[in-house]
């Protein structure tokens, strides 16, 4: 039987450690960081990083989003990081740094390099030079470069790469690229968009440009893919129905977030999320709350999921009625779930539902309210649904669409 409150002592808190692989100086500005996953292994990838002095400091407070090395090994991927401070952009120096970043990937055991003959390169903030050099390197088992930052004009692209090539630019390019040359382009933003340290941070662009990346490099490198439906439902089964705290944070990446967005309630960071799921949620939901999944739409890195979430509120739900005692309402929430996974742990989770046919259900919220429409006071019917949506969701031909448009509804009524 599930637990109906927190005990940090019972073995139901009992939850193995979170990944962990220390990162591994190579040279003075080439760091090897292992694959920060379950699994624990996964293909090798190189970054080029900029160097931090070329960053526009953030003053803001900085995102959850990692660093690029950190990001990617919890993708999965063992990352080689080599900072671009005073390197000399010819073949045969940028040869040297790629062929000791393979050497110190190579020395990997089977355990976390699970790919010894296909590699990666990442490039950001890139010169034409260095594109150049790495999009005809030779002799070299990498099989796919990705390049962010570098100009989109006709002579920095006019020929076709060697290898299959993903560029990532701050502007559209004005000619059809080569053969064997991808390309999107992110609108408004500077070639660091993807730095969370820089001021120049968009966190749109860049989840959106990162899992552009993933999808490339999954397809020449041949993985990692991880079963992301069966990682969503182990996180529901540990928050649901063994009801552990630790459990389901340990679905999770060092620093994640959920952010439950009518109510604003949820938690960021590791710490403050333990803290929600302890005081605020786990133990909160009503003993007979029960999921009906309506849809599942399984991407790359992300799972959005049409859900009815049923349950009687006999007891205060915190983070959907917060501070709204029981009603003892039975009540069917349309709910849309969008799961951002990372590697083999849940990253964030972004939670929409209906609150108004939330409240109305509850009884909280009148069919009408006062309106004053310039010269009388009269009443305005509210557009909003009862358990009625929730009904129509699951079965379309359990309601009539367009009522609400009708003259019983509106003003005067």
């Amino acid at each position: 039987m599930a637990p109906k409150f927190y005990d940090p002592s019972s073995e139901n808190e009992q939850a193995p450690p979170l990944p962990s692989a220390p990162l591994r100086t190579l040279a003075p500005n080439v760091v090897l960081q292992p694959p920060l996953t379950r699994r624990g292994s996964g293909p090798g990838i190189i970054l080029f990083l900029p160097d931090p002095s070329k960053l526009s400091p953030r003053t803001a407070t900085k995102p959850l989003d990692p660093e690029p090395v950190q990001k990617w090994a919890e993708e999965g991927f063992a990352v080689v990081g080599v900072t671009v401070s005073n390197l000399n952009f010819t073949a045969d120096s940028i040869n040297s740094v790629v062929r000791q970043s393979l050497d110190g990937l190579l020395a990997l055991d089977q355990s976390q390099l699970d790919e010894k003959d296909k590699f990666a390169i990442i490039v950001y903030d890139a010169s034409p030079e260095l594109y150049q050099i790495l999009s005809n390197v030779e002799g070299l088992p990498i099989t796919c470069l990705i390049v962010y930052g570098i100009s989109a004009n006709p002579d920095t692209i006019r020929s076709a790469p060697r290898i299959p090539t993903l560029l990532q630019l701050t502007q559209e390019p004005n000619s059809e690229p080569p053969t064997g040359l991808t390309i999107h382009h992110y609108s408004d933003q500077t070639n660091h968009f993807v730095f969370p340290q820089s001021s120049d941070y968009h966190g749109g662009s860049a989840a959106l440009s990162h899992s552009r990346s993933l999808v490339f490099l999954r397809k020449w490198l041949g993985g990692p893919f991880f079963d992301l439906e069966a990682i969503w439902a182990e996180h529901c089964y540990f928050e649901f129905e063994v009801r552990s705290v630790a459990k389901t944070m340990a679905t999770m990446v060092q620093e994640p977030y959920v952010n439950h967005v009518p109510t604003m309630t949820g938690g960021v960071g590791r710490a403050a999320l333990t803290a929600f799921y302890r005081d605020h949620f786990i133990f909160c939901n009503p003993e007979d709350t029960r999921l009906e999944v309506i849809s599942r739409t399984v991407g790359a890195d992300r799972i959005v999921e049409e859900l009815i979430v049923h349950y009687t509120h006999n007891k205060m739900i915190d983070y959907l009625l917060p501070g709204v005692p029981p009603t003892g309402k039975k009540l069917a929430v349309p709910l849309v779930a969008v799961v951002n996974i990372r590697g083999d742990r849940l990253y964030n989770e972004h939670i929409w539902w209906d609150q108004a046919t939330t409240l109305r259900q509850a009884g909280l919220l009148p069919d009408s309210v006062p309106f004053n429409d310039g010269s009388n006071l009269t009443s305005l019917r509210l557009p909003v649904a009862g358990v009625e949506c929730a009904e129509m969701l699951s079965d379309e031909q359990n309601g009539k669409s367009n009522e609400m448009m009708g003259s019983a509804w509106g003003v005067g009524n």
